[in-house]
């Protein structure tokens, strides 16, 4: 698994053997006024998987949803199902706040989203979606 982007905010892993990424989100970006990096951060992820891809997202370590950044997420996701995504498992903080922000999205672009309050268990379903995940995360 290769780092691709490291910022305050996130963490982006590229695993191209496996067509898989990985996105961390940190703590940092429920209270990040922008994000100039964002967007061209992941037009670059995307350029180098193939269609078929998954992705891990990892929202557990975060405060809650940040509303200001809600035109970047909708980007994203619609990016998302440009480049051809086959699904993604999120991972999410127990106390559910991001859950409803993160469904309302998948329903509205109609991506293959799948939700879990533990990593390990969203790391098992995408295995059995083919995607052999290697844990890369940063405490």
């Amino acid at each position: 698994m290769q780092l691709v982007a490291y910022r305050p905010e996130y963490r982006i892993y590229l695993d191209l053997l496996h067509n898989h990424v990985v996105y961390e989100r940190r703590a940092e970006q429920t209270l990040a006024q922008a994000m100039p990096y964002f967007l061209a951060d992941w037009q670059r992820v995307l350029l180098q998987l193939r269609p078929g891809f998954t992705m891990l997202c990892d929202v557990s370590h975060t405060l809650g949803p940040n509303v200001r950044l809600l035109p970047l997420y909708v980007t994203l996701r619609e990016m998302l199902k440009a480049a051809g995504i086959a699904v993604m498992a999120e991972v999410h903080p127990c106390s559910l706040t991001m859950q409803p922000l993160s469904r309302a999205l998948g329903q509205r672009l109609a991506l293959p989203v799948f939700q879990f309050t533990d990593r390990a268990e969203a790391e098992r379903f995408l295995q059995e979606h083919n995607a052999p995940v290697t844990s890369c995360f940063v405490a």
